[in-house]
């Protein structure tokens, strides 16, 4: 198994686990930073800072220039604080190609 095969698997796996308890709000899943921290450093295969790398590169996550995280206004709070934000839009394509055998 390759290292794209074992980041897209912990992608998807991700994700899916956060279909069940976050909501989906305009192709978006929104979620602390430190809860973004421990599902990423569950399987030890690379470092946290290397695999947000990837994540950012990949569009696996919207992010400002130098961040992994976004500002996002927060309605009970009533201020803004920065979150990570899941790319639910690459999430589905990514998991479509993934998963599908090339027709001939």
């Amino acid at each position: 198994m390759c290292l794209l095969d074992l980041i897209v698997k912990e992608y998807i796996s991700i994700v899916e686990r956060l279909e069940e308890n976050e909501t989906i709000e305009n192709d978006r899943i929104i979620i602390d930073k430190d809860y973004f921290k421990s599902l990423l450093e569950k399987y030890g295969y690379m470092k946290l800072i290397d695999k947000i790398k990837v994540y950012k590169s990949l569009n696996f996550i919207i992010h400002d220039k130098n961040n992994y995280t976004m500002p996002y206004r927060d309605r009970e709070k009533k201020k803004t604080i920065r979150k990570v934000i899941i790319n639910y839009h690459t999430y589905t394509m990514v998991k479509m190609l993934y998963y599908n055998e090339l027709q001939k």
